[in-house]
């Protein structure tokens, strides 16, 4: 079996401790004197620019839209135990800097194996050595994709060759497709760039989950921050000696001010710029593309499955989700969250939480769950969806003109504005570090 990782936005379940976060947000104006930066977004980017800029001695002001901090890192603890709607893996610990937050606080790791995976279809497993052999042959197929790209013109996408190098019409080809490509990117094959298809970087080592939650280096990075909260930025005015923030809380001046927010709310205009971002700037916006990865989640008093595998796979054209992470061996909790990702999941978020936990249900065979969560990051207003990809037509020219900053007081941060890694949290923490260490040189 090829590896079945996932680099961002996936189950995170643990003992999460209360928010303690709450406590440094404020509504206070923060005192002291010199440059004063604004960070809009409290999410990891946002974070770890204001926590840099902070620790050196500068005068930071978060402005966060949300009545919480974290971004697309979100643990929600109503089913009586945490589970991280939002990223939740660290991916690779060889030289992430997200070890050293980890570190600090002396937070417990778990290894976990995408590899260690069980596959259903409708609701039987399927023979280990058919999905051996699906394995194989979409390995291979791999091989030939990474060749057929370093030739590719800039519109063709990762679909328009798939049936070149595999059987598409095969079901266990399907749902390879789908778990390790269309959930991985966030993205489905036809949305893809052929041409720069794999070519983000990944560390070494194992992926591995905090069981105690990304809450915690959230809280971490966040103690002691003049944070904001429901505070939505609606204009940024850069054009002179200061930049002026407009906001549904009223106005906030600021010498500098780094922009966090995701992608997917750049790309509908909700910030308003003035003077207007430069063009290749706005091009790059509208050409990268922004993703969608959606869970439901399911509790139950009792667990119903087995309690090896780490993940189970869903075979079928119509399947509700692609994936299913087994919160057992992660909480000890009866626990499952269903993934589903770009057209499977932007079609079914116009579905009540009901018809969404029930078509999970019945395609497990499960009996009716305790309690259940629904999310839908597409129809949120302050992500518009999940993490970046490159799209067709888009390349990491892109990437760099969208963390290039405009003029002396206007950044960018975010995971999209990472080349190397984005779509990660380490991805978006080194763009926090980056924009604070320019405005710090």
């Amino acid at each position: 079996m090829p590896p079945l990782t996932r680099r961002a936005f996936t189950l995170g379940a643990g003992v999460l401790a209360a928010a303690p976060w709450v406590g440094a947000c404020t509504n206070e104006t923060p005192g002291g004197s010199g440059e004063h930066v604004v960070v809009v977004g409290a999410g990891m980017a946002g974070l770890a620019a204001a926590r840099r800029l902070a620790d050196a001695g500068v005068m930071v002001t978060v402005l966060e839209a949300r009545p919480r901090i974290g971004g697309r890192t979100w643990t929600d603890t109503s089913l009586g135990v945490p589970v991280d709607l939002g990223a939740a893996w660290i991916h690779g610990t060889q030289d992430n800097p997200l070890m050293d937050l980890v570190a600090e606080i002396g937070a417990d790791t778990v290894e976990t194996d995408f590899e260690n995976v069980t596959v259903l279809d409708r609701d039987e497993p399927v023979p280990d050595a058919d999905v051996e052999a699906a394995g194989s042959a979409w390995a291979d197929a791999m091989d030939e994709i990474y060749r057929a790209g370093a030739d590719a013109g800039p519109q063709t996408s990762l679909a328009d060759v798939l049936a070149r190098y595999v059987d598409v019409d095969d079901p266990l080809i399907q749902w390879l497709i789908t778990s390790t490509v269309t959930a991985e990117y966030a993205a489905d094959p036809a949305e893809l760039s052929l041409r720069w298809f794999g070519q983000e970087g990944e560390l070494d080592g194992p992926d591995v989950l905090l069981p105690n939650g990304y809450g915690q280096l959230v809280a971490h990075l966040s103690r002691g921050l003049q944070i904001r909260p429901d505070n939505v930025v609606t204009r940024i005015d850069h054009r002179g000696a200061t930049v002026t923030l407009t906001t549904t809380q009223g106005t906030v001046t600021a010498d500098r001010v780094i922009v966090t927010v995701p992608l997917g709310l750049l790309k509908t205009g909700a910030i308003a710029f003035d003077p207007p971002l430069p063009e290749a700037k706005s091009q790059a916006i509208r050409r990268l593309g922004f993703g969608l990865l959606d869970k439901v989640v399911l509790r139950f008093d009792e667990p119903h499955w087995a309690a090896e595998p780490d993940v189970f796979g869903v075979v079928g054209a119509d399947a509700p989700v692609s994936d299913v992470v087994n919160g057992l061996r992660f909480s000890g909790t009866p626990l499952l969250v269903g993934l589903r990702a770009a057209g499977n999941a932007r079609d079914r978020e116009a579905l009540s939480d009901r018809a969404a936990v029930e078509q999970v249900r019945t395609a497990l065979g499960l009996p009716e769950p305790t309690g259940a969560l629904v999310t839908r990051w597409a129809a949120d207003p302050f992500a518009r969806g999940s993490y970046s990809f490159l799209a067709v037509g888009s390349s990491p020219d892109d990437q760099r003109a969208l963390a290039e900053p405009v003029g002396d007081r206007l950044h960018f941060a975010g995971e999209a504005t990472q080349e190397e890694f984005f779509a990660t949290v380490h991805g978006a923490y080194l763009s926090g570090l980056r924009e604070a260490e320019r405005i710090l040189d």
